[in-house]
């Protein structure tokens, strides 16, 4: 995800930011903010995803000691669980996708 992240960000000269951003720029936050919002979700997806795939392997290595014949529906629920984190990609990858960041920012200035 970092590096589909990364493709996206380009430099900018440097330059005095306006109070209200405006054309660009207002376009170069949003596009900033997205790429924030998609670490987030992809982050937390992941997180809980871990949680979920933790807590599930605790209980079927309990429930596998105790009657070996559940392992393989256990094993289905661990699926699921892991499952999270891959639908957290690819909401991210969506997220990505519509944040692009103009090729110059510079605050255009009326005459």
């Amino acid at each position: 995800m970092s590096i589909i992240m990364n493709s996206k960000m380009e430099g900018a000269r440097e330059f005095v930011p306006p109070a209200i951003p405006t054309g660009n720029m207002a376009v170069a936050q949003a596009a900033g903010y997205c790429l924030f919002a998609c670490g987030l979700s992809v982050g937390f997806s992941n997180l809980f995803c871990g949680v979920c795939v933790g807590v599930s392997g605790s209980g079927c290595a309990l429930g596998d000691a105790q009657k070996p014949e559940l392992f393989v529906k256990m094993l289905v629920v661990e699926i699921f669980g892991s499952a999270l984190g891959l639908f957290g990609i690819i909401v991210g990858i969506i997220q990505a996708g519509q944040g692009t960041f103009p090729k110059d920012i510079t605050p255009q200035i009326p005459m």
